[in-house]
């Protein structure tokens, strides 16, 4: 089971884009999405380091709001694209708090011992959900460890589109 960030089209198409711009304002927008990229691996990777050492079963999943996955860990690679759209349409069908916008919201599932954090990620470009899965972990723990994963790369993406 792999923790990498999953390449995505629009991720693609960033790396050779043509068009009108200077080569300057290419290479200001390539370093901007190099650091943004190195920084949200870095805590998807941290997030993923502390669900490696549990004793039991956790997985991990960023996807879009749309459910269009980002990164995964602790899921078979054909379960990750079901698991990110099922997030989404959790996130979708929850009551909405009357909280401020762009504030990290979350939506709590159990069944049994399992149980699943599903956490907001606003972001200046587009927002991404949090899906976080484990076992034997106590519901307010796993939700306040998820939120702060979620603010964490929620900061990453707003200081990249405030470099833009």
């Amino acid at each position: 089971m792999t923790a990498e960030l999953i390449s995505s089209p629009a991720t693609r198409r960033r790396t050779s884009w043509a068009g009108r711009a200077s080569q300057h304002r290419r290479q200001q927008v390539g370093s901007r999405d190099a650091r943004t990229d190195a920084q949200v691996e870095a805590l998807w990777l941290s997030l993923v380091e502390v669900l490696r050492a549990m004793d039991d079963p956790s997985s991990a999943v960023l996807c879009t709001v749309g459910g269009a996955p980002v990164a995964a860990y602790g899921l078979p690679k054909p379960e990750v694209p079901r698991v990110s759209r099922q997030a989404g349409t959790a996130f979708a069908t929850r009551t909405r708090p009357d909280g401020p916008a762009g504030e990290i919201e979350t939506v709590e599932l159990t069944a049994g011992r399992r149980h699943t954090v599903i956490a907001s990620v606003p972001g200046a470009d587009a927002d991404h959900l949090l899906s976080v899965t484990a076992e034997g972990v106590s519901p307010p723990l796993l939700e306040a460890w998820t939120r702060r994963a979620a603010e964490d790369l929620r900061q990453a993406l707003s200081v990249a589109a405030a470099i833009e």
